[in-house]
């Protein structure tokens, strides 16, 4: 049963743009660790103030182990963005609700 995962990141696009700036290329490393660790698809939305990424994992322990080891680079992109650290939400697929 896989699981969706939303992350709600409080930012500006010239916050983002600034953080690919100071470390380019940290983003797509932190992308590639999450599809190395089983992530089935990843999308980033935004909205004024705020991004939210939508990611699909096959379970709660790949996307532990993803977290663990690419941690220090989230907190990285975070600190270059000088945002608040991000909200995550799980949710169960209704189709595998049953």
């Amino acid at each position: 049963m896989s699981i969706i995962v939303t992350v709600r990141i409080a930012t500006t696009l010239e916050a983002v743009a600034r953080a690919e700036e100071q470390h380019p290329g940290l983003y797509e490393r932190v992308i590639e660790l999450a599809y190395a660790h089983g992530m089935i698809s990843h999308r980033r939305v935004y909205r004024e103030g705020e991004i939210m990424d939508i990611d699909e994992w096959p379970n709660e322990e790949a996307r532990m182990a993803f977290r663990a080891e690419a941690g220090p680079l989230v907190e990285q992109i975070r600190a270059a963005r000088g945002s608040a650290p991000s909200t995550a939400e799980t949710w169960t697929p209704l189709s595998d609700a049953h």
